[in-house]
C-alpha cells in the first residue's frame, strides 16, 4: 500500500507516478553541493547513466543539470550550432518543431523534413537531404509524445554516417530514454537529451544529457562562444 496521500492518478507521459522509495529518497536533508558526500552521490549518478545509455566510451561527457527536458535543446543548439550552420530536423509532431524553433532561436539554418501526421520521414528522403547539402547536426524525436511516433535510431544513424559521416546525429530522447532501446556507442549516437520525470521515473526538475567524444570536439573547436551562459558546456564540463 503506498504512503502518498490520496491523490487523481496521473495516466499521461509525464510526469509519472513515483514510486514510494524514491519520494523518501528526497526527504533528504540539505547539504553543500561541494562537499564530499554530494560529490560522491552525483558522481555515482554519472556512472550510472553511462549504463542506461549503454556507453563505455571515455570522452563520452553525461550532464545532469537543473531544469526541463526543453534546456536539451538548449545545450544542443546553444553548443554544437553556431550562427548559420545548417541543421536538419526529421519533423514528427509538436516537439520536433519545438526543437527547430529552437535552433533558430540561436541562429541555426534549419531544414525541417516533415512527414504526415503519425507517420515519419523515410530512409530515401533523409539520403536524398544529406546528400543536398552538408549538414552540421541531424536530430530526431524518438518518441514525439504529440504523435506517439516511434523513429527507428539504428538504421537512421547507420545512413547518417554512410552519406554525411561528419554530421552529429542527436536523440531527442525525453519520452524514450529508460523505456525504448538506445545504444549509444554501438549505435554511434552523437547525443542524448532527455529529462527526469518520464521513464526514468523521478520529479521533474532534472536535465539528463549524453554527448559523444565527436560532439564534445566539435564544441571544443566552436569559432564563436556559445550564446548562452547557462547552457554551455564550458560551465558544465568537469575540470581536467
Amino acid at each position: 500500500m503506498s504512503s502518498q496521500p490520496p491523490h487523481p492518478t496521473l495516466l499521461i507521459p509525464g510526469p509519472i507516478e513515483f514510486d514510494d522509495a524514491v519520494l523518501q529518497a528526497m526527504s533528504h536533508y540539505s547539504e553543500s553541493h561541494v562537499g564530499p558526500g554530494f560529490v560522491n552521490t552525483f558522481g555515482e549518478a554519472l556512472s550510472m547513466l553511462r549504463q542506461l545509455f549503454q556507453t563505455k566510451d571515455p570522452q563520452a561527457q553525461p550532464f545532469v543539470i537543473s531544469g526541463s527536458g526543453t534546456l536539451g535543446w538548449d545545450l544542443v543548439a546553444a553548443n554544437l550550432v553556431e550562427a548559420g550552420e545548417d541543421v536538419l530536423v526529421l519533423a514528427t509532431g509538436y516537439f520536433s518543431h519545438g526543437f527547430t524553433d529552437c535552433f533558430k532561436t540561436y541562429g541555426g539554418n534549419v531544414t525541417e523534413l516533415r512527414a504526415p501526421v503519425g507517420e515519419r520521414p523515410q530512409l530515401p528522403e533523409i539520403e536524398k537531404a544529406l546528400s543536398e547539402k552538408k549538414y552540421k547536426v541531424l536530430t530526431v524525436t524518438h518518441v514525439d509524445t504529440s504523435t506517439a511516433v516511434l523513429s527507428e535510431l539504428k538504421e537512421l544513424t547507420a545512413l547518417v554516417k554512410r552519406v554525411s559521416p561528419e554530421t552529429l546525429v542527436i536523440v531527442d530522447g525525453v519520452c524514450s530514454v529508460g523505456v525504448e532501446e538506445i545504444r549509444f556507442d554501438e549505435w554511434k549516437l552523437d547525443g542524448v537529451i532527455t529529462a527526469s520525470q518520464k521513464a526514468i521515473g523521478v520529479p521533474a526538475g532534472l536535465s539528463i544529457s549524453m554527448f559523444s567524444g565527436a560532439a564534445m570536439k566539435s564544441f571544443a573547436q566552436r569559432k564563436t562562444p556559445p550564446a548562452s551562459y547557462f547552457a554551455s558546456f564550458k560551465n558544465w564540463t568537469p575540470s581536467e
